[in-house]
């Protein structure tokens, strides 16, 4: 008798014990369901941001670029800054789309390569409208048509132009990266906010660096 007593005494004693035990389990797996839900749904935000092709009007700001880039200045952006925006970011979108119908028309790498990259440039110029309020949402692209007239002119001539043949598609994404270069170097000195500064710089390296493998291609 003695002996039971002492042995129930101690499941007695044992019991608090065994409900922590458990109620700790039980906070442990909640937290672990917590998290992968947390985790599942960042993904989904990430994958509906990219849209359709990876690159889209809605392409999410600031995805796929390691790019440091400053805060913003506290003075009020211009109107002259926001066109700026807008039109870099409708031209890296340009350059993405031709790019990937000529990687789709010849077995050459670069065309596909530089097509990522614009994915990244066009990203960067979304995150400064991001941060600035300025909707993106009239920025076209090779299918629906672009919104600013001097881009839709230009592309159309090169969508032909790169059809009629390899070297042809080349030279055509040479004329890109000239022109983005140029407009890169107009925007520039159109502001004096750092932030637009590193972006417009880094692209601006970028499409030298495209331009350069181009010429590569060529010779």
């Amino acid at each position: 008798m003695i002996l039971e007593r002492r042995f129930l005494r101690l499941q007695i004693d044992l019991l608090p014990l065994t409900l922590m035990e458990n109620q700790g389990e039980t906070m442990i797996r909640q937290r672990q369901i917590i998290l992968s839900a947390v985790i599942l749904m960042g993904i989904v935000a990430l994958v509906s941001a990219a849209g359709p092709n990876g690159l889209g009007p809605g392409f999410g700001a600031g995805v796929g670029f390691n790019l440091t880039i400053p805060d913003p200045s506290e003075d009020p952006i211009t109107e002259t800054e926001i066109a700026g925006m807008l039109f870099m970011r409708e031209e890296e979108q340009m350059a993405h789309d031709l790019y990937a119908v000529w990687s789709e028309m010849y077995a050459l790498p670069i065309f596909g390569n530089i097509a990522q990259a614009e994915v990244t440039h066009a990203s960067e110029v979304q995150f400064l409208l991001d941060r600035y309020n300025v909707s993106s949402e009239n920025i076209g692209n090779l299918s629906s048509g672009y919104g600013e007239p001097a881009i839709q002119t230009l592309s159309a001539s090169l969508e032909k132009q790169g059809s009629l043949s390899l070297t042809d598609a080349l030279k055509a994404g040479v004329m890109i990266e000239e022109r983005d270069i140029s407009d890169l170097e107009k925007v520039l000195t159109n502001t004096t906010r750092e932030d637009l500064k590193v972006v417009y710089g880094n692209l601006l390296s970028g499409s030298e660096n495209h331009l350069s493998a181009f010429n590569t291609q060529l010779s």
